[in-house]
């Protein structure tokens, strides 16, 4: 007996997108690496506690950014420094 085609498609489908999204904390280290002048691996990051805002450490450095917001082209949150 064959399977039918659509819920195979369909799995076939998710696990070919589900790698494609950025996290908020993956666009907030990419930023911060730039913003702190340190390497990725050695900036950290995590939620402060308010909703949408995140604290990055790195090189003895530190940066707040605020994610509101989709990035519908690059499948990304849209984050920027705190002012």
């Amino acid at each position: 007996m064959r399977a039918p085609a659509a819920p195979i498609l369909a799995v076939a489908l998710a696990l070919a997108t589900a790698g494609c999204h950025s996290t908020a904390v993956e666009v907030v280290q990419s930023l911060a690496t730039t913003d702190l002048a340190c390497p990725q691996s050695k900036v950290q990051v995590k939620p402060t506690g308010e909703k949408g805002t995140y604290q990055a450490d790195g090189c003895g450095k530190k940066a707040t950014y605020v994610c509101a917001g989709w990035d519908n082209y690059n499948q990304a949150p849209v984050c920027e420094p705190a002012q």
